[in-house]
């Protein structure tokens, strides 16, 4: 009897010893931490010049808080935001000049995520593209008459086409004797303007239109000069040397002047007023300053005389509209083909472009670029800008 209550007993002491083991796993298991898991993609590209990549996220199946580290080759060149997740370059990534590891604009780093426990890595690629970046720039100021405006006003969209993205210029213009140096400074109101305009002290070029002063040939020229580099001390000079006006009286003009045709006239013009005389002169006044010419002026001439001679390419009369002419009225103003001719040479003697390799599009048959650059080639090398 006794033996066998012993063993009842006994009996019921191993089952509930064996359901107590079971209920402890149960606990366990349900306070088993997991890492934190990682959600999104591994292959990243971005622009040079660009600092952020991206926001790295992982999520914890238990609601920890999660921080953020990263390792590697390429980890000092990273950084990441140790709750935010957010990737980034410590420094803008140069395509031209990469610092990865293996400098072929692969950066790759591992990025860790811990849960004070636990952690989770995962591999990271960042690829960086190449941008156009352009060819720099100059900021300039132009002021002149109404033979200065065509091409100061169409720079801009040579420079850009031909990939100098900072390109900045500032026009002002004035017609006929208003826009000469000397008529910009004696005028209360424009004298005023453009001064402040200079004040701004970052101008790298100031551009003025040639003029005929045999009295004073420097004038107007020098005050600008003068008052340009109190704020700007490196600035370049330019002179655009425009066409004689009137082309219905060059001939005769050219004659009474000993010339034997206008194109003789407009040589001694730019060879021996403005070179000589003008640039010379100024040149010796500012012997630090980078002071050149441009012969705008000889694009002129040379369609005239291509439209003469019956080579031009295209249907264009000697006096008519700005698309269709050489010459929209009397005085000579300047035609569309003429306008951007004269601006494909300002594009070679201030950028130094090529223009038979140039692909800038006139809307022209005539192949302006090469007149522009033959005119150019035979410009006196003196006068060129240094």
């Amino acid at each position: 009897m006794h033996k066998n209550l012993y063993i009842l007993i006994l009996i019921s002491m191993l089952l509930l010893s064996a359901c107590g083991g079971g209920g402890g796993d149960t606990i366990s298991e349900a306070n088993q931490n997991t890492a934190p898991d990682f959600t999104g993609i591994i292959d990243y590209a971005v622009d040079e010049n660009t600092l952020d990549i991206a926001t790295l996220q992982a999520t914890d199946a238990e609601g920890d808080n999660i921080t953020y580290s990263i390792s590697g080759d390429d980890a000092s060149l990273l950084s990441i935001g140790g709750s935010s997740g957010i990737l980034a370059f410590q420094s803008s990534p140069d395509f031209e000049s990469p610092q990865d590891a293996d400098q072929d604009n692969i950066y790759s780093v591992t990025v860790s995520a811990s849960d004070g426990q636990l952690t989770s890595s995962l591999g990271i690629i960042i690829t960086v593209n190449d941008v156009v970046e352009g060819l720099g720039g100059v900021n300039m100021l132009l002021m002149g008459n109404s033979f200065f405006k065509p091409y100061a006003q169409r720079l801009s969209e040579l420079a850009f086409d031909a990939e100098f993205l900072e390109h900045t210029d500032t026009v002002f213009t004035r017609g006929g004797d208003n826009g000469t140096p000397i008529g910009l400074w004696n005028n209360e109101g424009t004298n005023t303007d453009i001064k402040q305009i200079l004040d701004a002290g970052n101008f790298d070029m100031l551009g003025m239109t040639g003029y005929y002063n045999e009295d004073d040939p420097t004038s107007g020229f020098s005050e600008w000069i003068d008052y340009a580099l109190q704020k700007n001390p490196n600035i370049k000079i330019f002179i655009s040397i425009p066409p004689i006006d009137f082309p219905a009286d060059w001939q005769q003009r050219a004659e009474d002047a000993g010339f034997n045709n206008i194109r003789e006239l407009y040589e001694f013009f730019v060879s021996d007023h403005t070179h000589t005389i003008v640039i010379d002169q100024l040149r010796e006044m500012y012997p630090s300053t980078d002071i050149f010419s441009i012969p705008t002026g000889w694009a002129t001439f040379d369609l005239e005389g291509m439209y003469q001679n019956d080579v031009l390419l295209d249907d264009i009369s000697l006096f008519g509209s700005f698309e269709s002419a050489i010459f929209t009225d009397a005085k000579g103003h300047q035609g569309e083909i003429i306008a951007y001719t004269g601006t494909l040479i300002w594009l070679n003697a201030l950028y130094g472009v090529q223009l038979r390799t140039n692909d800038f599009d006139t809307g022209f048959n005539t192949d302006l670029h090469t007149i522009a650059e033959e005119i150019m080639d035979n410009h006196n090398p003196n006068y060129k800008q240094q």
